[in-house]
């Protein structure tokens, strides 16, 4: 690389951006494609009363992640962190596990836009090519899914300002449009239809659905740690003393909406009914309002969610392929910048690239994408807690902002990352018939998959001193 080429990312992002991607991350679509399932299996109060308790635990969290995003401020997020706290091999694990979570789930938008889109225009999936993972793969899907990966790829070739405009008209829409459905849907509604509130289950005491809720809040709930890969092209320093009032808010403004939807949605059709719909929120608001063409209005709230929270991930994954990149992790060339240093090019190309092939997958892959993520959220969670309670030993003092109520509020958050893990775990193998899920196969693929990466990226590591390495990503320069 010349010496004139950039070598650090432009500041073009304000304060409300990290908003609108926290925001538009968590709510995104999963509450029109997957919210259906929840409610079958927890009941409209369980399912309420497991988003509840989730988001009360993930608010300590958010904050563990304020205190280290306000104490180290770069591109790359949990990447960062556990290079800091816990070293090189820490580094690349939580590297790996953020690009899986980040491009699994660009694929999984990629499909489901061709999924949406044919409930509004009937057809448009065209013809079956095959099956795989229990759904037909259509050629339709896949040409609506790589139009819109490259669309994506457009957006954010030329950096991040015209990602964030993006955001900002998805998240604000979406957020409006579901307001008003979700006011009438209430006032239309029977509270009759609620019951039964806690659907009964054969473990926990009769609760499990509620555990079942809980078990995949960190995928409801995931998105707010996007915003660490943000934070290095804030243009005010300043603004990075704000971000647990950021963060809070986003998980609190999505605990709103998730509650609001279940209960209106609940409320619109007797629980039979309600489950036999292939997409239960967009038929329940059918039905309430008598018209076929207010579901498709829903449908095109989930459309403007779905290109929100895949903008917001498409963004993430490139930050994260960046970080990589530049610390020679993974190989170097995903480090580098396109001109005058807005974005990160190749690393682009390499979301696009994979959301594409991804394509060829499926919608059988939706359900065990939401259950892998869950549990890769639960893990970044978990390294980033206990990476909190590292650095206020190795580095007291430091940082812009520091969690409220101290040591006891910190551990709390860490030990319930560890039990999201556990019961994310225990949820897979309880719906595969206590028989091993294919969540599990997945997991052990990745771990696989990183390990052979891990001894074919050993030349690019050795390729950089550890202080090189230090100033590159610590630095930004």
């Amino acid at each position: 690389m010349s010496q004139s080429a950039p070598t650090g990312l432009k500041k073009t992002l304000k304060r409300r951006h990290l908003f609108t991607i926290g925001v538009g991350t968590i709510v995104g679509v999963a509450w029109l494609m997957v919210l259906g399932s929840v409610l079958g299996s927890a009941g409209p109060v369980g399912a309420a009363v497991g988003f509840i308790i989730g988001a009360g635990a993930m608010i300590p969290i958010g904050m563990c992640y304020a205190e280290l995003t306000g104490a180290l401020p770069h591109a790359g997020g949990e990447v960062v962190y556990a290079y800091d706290l816990f070293g090189i091999r820490w580094a690349y694990f939580a590297g790996l596990c953020l690009t899986f979570i980040y491009v699994i789930n660009c694929v999984f938008f990629a499909v489901s836009v061709g999924w949406l889109l044919n409930e509004l225009v009937p057809g448009i999936q065209g013809p079956t090519l095959y099956s795989i993972l229990g759904a037909n793969v259509h050629l339709g899907d896949i040409l609506i899914g790589a139009a819109g990966s490259l669309a994506l790829l457009a957006a954010h070739w030329r950096g991040a300002r015209d990602a964030a405009r993006l955001q900002d008209i998805a998240t604000y829409t979406l957020l409006g449009a579901t307001c008003v459905f979700v006011a009438m849907g209430i006032s239309r509604g029977s509270t009759a239809n609620l019951a039964p509130m806690i659907a009964p289950s054969d473990w926990a005491w009769g609760y499990g659905g509620v555990f079942a809720a809980l078990a995949v809040t960190p995928y409801f709930f995931g998105g707010f740690n996007t915003i660490p890969q943000a934070v290095a092209e804030l243009e005010d320093p300043k603004d990075r003393r704000r971000i647990a009032g950021v963060l809070a808010g986003c998980i609190l403004t999505s605990l709103l909406f998730y509650c609001l939807v279940l209960a209106a949605v609940s409320m619109a059709l007797p629980r039979q009914q309600l489950l036999a719909a292939e997409l239960p929120v967009a038929e329940a608001f059918r039905v309430v309002f008598r018209a076929g063409w207010v579901a498709n209005l829903v449908l095109l709230a989930g459309v403007l969610g779905l290109i929100a929270v895949w903008n917001a991930l498409f963004f993430a994954a490139t930050r994260v392929l960046y970080a990589l990149g530049r610390s020679h992790l993974l190989p170097a060339a995903l480090g580098r910048l396109g001109a005058a240093g807005l974005a990160p090019r190749r690393a682009i190309a390499t979301v696009t690239i994979a959301s594409v092939i991804g394509l060829f997958l499926g919608k059988g892959v939706l359900l065990p994408v939401v259950n892998v993520t869950s549990t890769l959220f639960a893990v970044m969670y978990a390294i980033v807690c206990f990476g909190v309670l590292r650095h206020r030993r190795a580095a007291p003092g430091v940082g812009a902002y520091r969690v409220p109520g101290g040591i006891a509020v910190i551990w709390a958050a860490a030990l319930f990352s560890l039990y999201l893990i556990g019961l994310s775990l225990l949820q897979q193998y309880k719906d595969a018939g206590n028989r091993l899920p294919p969540e599990w196969w997945l997991l052990l693929g990745f771990a696989a998959a990183g390990w052979v990466s891990w001894l074919a990226t050993r030349a690019s590591r050795g390729g950089l001193s550890e202080a090189e390495r230090r100033r590159i990503i610590f630095e930004q320069s």
